[in-house]
């Protein structure tokens, strides 16, 4: 499952390159005697200095999350021990460090969007450059979180398309400011309705494609 392409691993100054743990941290996450939390055990090499697999440089990268935090190493050990008791992998620790710092991107992303779009207004910008924006975040956005996503058959050829063909998309974070500041007041809530509208009537026809072929599957009977 851990398996590094690399031959023998990583050095400690690599690590601390990789990763940006400082070396004091790393030495302290992997030393079990005074001053040590012993969270992990890297392996020796021959000449006596350790060697971080993939799986090492996993687990000190959620140790650099937790410090993120502000846990001191001792309260780290603790909480990954507390997880690990409760039945969670790296891999499940690691997934939660994906959905926090996408939930962390999405807000940024959105707080971005909107400063960029009062910015161009302040400026005079014509709507292009508005458009721009919007579409250039509808991308950043579906990147993020692939439910949001136009379905391919829809094919928008537009920034306006792509938010009436994605219920909910209207209502990521920073996208109504732009898209009032770009269309005029009230142009999001209308287009919100719009795009709630749109799903109705999909899932409407949705449902009477499936009573259609019911039905013909009865006649052949």
């Amino acid at each position: 499952m851990w398996q590094s392409r690399r031959v023998g691993g990583w050095s400690i100054s690599e690590v601390e390159a990789l990763i940006g743990l400082s070396r004091r941290d790393i030495q302290r996450a992997c030393y079990g005697g005074q001053g040590g939390v012993a969270i992990l055990s890297p392996q020796d090499t021959t000449w006596g200095r350790r060697s971080y697999d993939l799986e090492d440089l996993a687990q000190l990268y959620v140790v650099k999350q937790y410090r993120r935090q502000g846990l001191s190493l001792p309260e780290v050990k603790a909480e990954i021990e507390e997880q690990k008791e409760a039945g969670k992998s790296i891999e499940d620790l690691l997934g939660v460090q994906v959905s926090r710092l996408k939930e962390q991107a999405e807000e940024v992303t959105g707080q971005l969007l909107q400063a960029e779009a009062l910015l161009a207004a302040a400026k005079g910008d014509e709507g292009t450059s508005l458009e721009k924006l919007v579409s250039r975040h509808l991308g950043i956005r579906s990147a993020l979180d692939p439910s949001l996503s136009t379905p391919p058959e829809k094919n928008p050829a537009s920034s306006i398309e792509t938010l009436l063909y994605t219920p909910g998309l209207i209502d990521s974070s920073g996208v109504a400011l732009a898209m009032d500041v770009w269309l005029g007041p009230g142009s999001a809530e209308m287009l919100r309705s719009a795009a709630e509208a749109a799903s109705l009537r999909i899932q409407s026809n949705g449902g009477e494609h499936e009573k259609i072929q019911s039905n013909g599957g009865e006649h052949e009977k």
